[in-house]
Formats: structure tokens, C-alpha cells, sequence
């Protein structure tokens, strides 16, 4: 297998991990979310040990793109955490379809990247 199929591979499988793990973060509970918190941090470990061993494929725009729709989770989590300190009950509903949007958004992410690697490279 070429480098850049297993680069594709390697970063699709791994941004969309972090991607679920970032969902799962906006809707569980205390006990758990340090779990999906650690599992998160662990995909984002992956994505950067297999930037610097993909480096030489000119991959830094994917890379950041993707860091980018991360950030699209932060609203939510200023959310939550202004709720917390104001003892102000959150809409969970309204959590939980941001997310789906902010998931859909992801999703289209890691397709357009896909699709512009492949455009570069084949």
C-alpha cells in the first residue's frame, strides 16, 4: 500500500474518531465523560505523531481543517460550562442538535479533505 493510501486512512479513521469522541462529550454524564475526554485526547495524539510521520506528503492544510472543526465543539462546551457556574439548566435538546449539525459539518470536512488529497495526489 502507497504512503498517501495509508495516510488517507490513517487520518480519516482518526479525525473521525475524535469526531465521535467529541460528540460523546457534549452529551454524557460526569462519570463518563473523563473516559471519552481521555479517548479524545488519545485520537488527537494519533493525528499529530501521524502528521510529523506523513510530514513529507505536503499535508498541513488537512491538518489544519481538521483542528479547525474541532474548534466548532467550543460553543457548546462555553455553554455548558456558563450553565454550570450560573446553576442555569441546560437545554439538552438544543446540545444535542448542535452537535448532530456540528457532526454533519465534520463529516463534509473530512470528505472535502479526502477528496482534495486524492485530487493532489492520483
Amino acid at each position: 500500500m502507497s504512503r498517501e493510501k495509508k495516510f488517507i486512512i490513517t487520518n480519516s479513521l482518526l479525525y473521525l474518531f475524535v469526531v465521535v469522541m467529541l460528540f460523546i462529550l457534549q452529551i454524557s454524564k460526569v462519570p463518563w465523560f473523563f473516559l471519552w475526554l481521555i479517548l479524545m485526547h488519545g485520537g488527537i495524539v494519533g493525528l499529530i505523531v501521524s502528521k510529523k510521520k506523513y510530514h513529507d506528503l505536503n499535508i498541513l492544510p488537512y491538518y489544519r481543517l481538521a483542528y479547525l472543526s474541532f474548534g466548532l465543539f467550543i460553543p457548546i462546551l462555553i455553554y455548558k460550562v456558563i450553565a454550570f457556574i450560573f446553576s442555569i439548566p441546560e437545554n439538552k435538546e438544543a446540545i444535542r442538535q448542535v452537535s448532530n449539525v456540528i457532526v454533519i459539518v465534520c463529516l463534509f470536512v473530512a470528505i472535502y479533505n479526502y477528496i482534495k488529497f486524492t485530487a493532489n495526489n492520483y
